[in-house]
C-alpha cells in the first residue's frame, strides 16, 4: 500500500512539474492600448452680434459738423441732470465759422431737455439753457466738439454773451428772446428724433402744462 501511495505521489508530482514548466515557457503580452480617438468637436463660429444702434438727437441734415452739435447738446449738457431716458436738444443756430479746421466755431442758443416714457408721452423732467460758442475739430474719426463757452448768469449775461458772440450778438439775442420760436423749433426736433428713434409716442408734456402734439 504504501509503494502504490509512493508511485501515486511521484506521478503527481511529475504531472504538476510538466504544466509548471509549461506556464513558465507562454509569454503573455498585455493588450495593446487603443489610441484615443481624435475628437473632432466642431468649432463654433462665433455668434454675430447686431451693431449698436445710434442714436439720432433730431438733426435730419447731411452737415456732419452741426450733427456733432446736436450729439454734443444732448450727451454732454443733459450730464448736470439727473439720468432719463431721452436727451432731446433744442439748436438754434446763429453763426459758423468753418475758416479753421481745427476750431469751427459754432454760435448758438443751445438747450437740452429731458424725458422719460409714460404712455404714449414724452414728460419732460428737467432741463437748460447754454447760450454759447462751441469749439469743433476735425479729426480722422470724425468731427469733434472739443470745447464750449457759455454766457454767465444773473448781471453777466449780457457783457459775457456779447464777449462770445461779439457781431453776432444782436442775431443771438434775437433768437434767445423768441419763446415762440424756439418752442415751434422745439417740436419739429422732437417729432424728427421720435422717427429717427422708432418711439411709439404721440404727444410731449412739461411739468405742470396739458401736453402737446407731436407733428408726426
Amino acid at each position: 500500500m504504501k509503494n502504490k501511495l509512493k508511485v501515486f505521489s511521484v506521478i503527481i508530482l511529475a504531472l504538476v512539474m510538466v504544466f509548471a514548466f509549461a506556464g513558465c515557457g507562454k509569454k503573455t503580452e498585455a493588450p495593446a492600448e487603443e489610441a484615443p480617438a481624435e475628437e473632432t468637436a466642431e468649432e463654433e463660429a462665433p455668434a454675430e452680434t447686431e451693431p449698436a444702434v445710434e442714436l439720432k438727437y433730431g438733426y435730419n441734415g447731411d452737415d456732419p459738423v452741426i450733427a456733432e452739435v446736436y450729439s454734443y447738446a444732448a450727451n454732454a449738457l443733459s450730464v448736470n441732470y439727473e439720468e432719463a431716458e431721452h436727451h432731446i436738444p433744442i439748436v438754434q443756430i446763429v453763426n459758423v465759422d468753418d475758416s479753421d479746421e481745427s476750431d469751427i466755431k459754432v454760435c448758438g442758443d443751445f438747450w437740452v431737455l429731458n424725458y422719460n416714457v409714460e404712455g404714449d408721452t414724452l414728460k419732460c423732467v428737467s432741463g437748460g439753457n447754454y447760450p454759447g460758442m462751441m469749439h469743433v475739430e476735425k479729426t480722422d474719426e470724425g468731427y469733434k466738439v472739443k470745447d464750449m463757452q457759455v454766457t454767465e448768469d444773473g448781471g453777466n449775461f449780457e457783457s459775457s454773451a456779447k464777449e462770445i458772440f461779439g457781431d453776432n450778438y444782436e442775431a443771438f439775442s434775437k433768437i434767445n428772446s423768441d419763446s415762440d420760436a424756439r418752442e415751434k423749433i422745439r417740436a419739429e426736433i422732437i417729432a424728427e428724433y421720435v422717427r429717427q428713434n422708432g418711439l411709439s409716442v404721440t404727444k410731449y408734456q412739461d411739468e405742470g402744462w396739458d401736453p402737446v402734439d407731436i407733428p408726426l
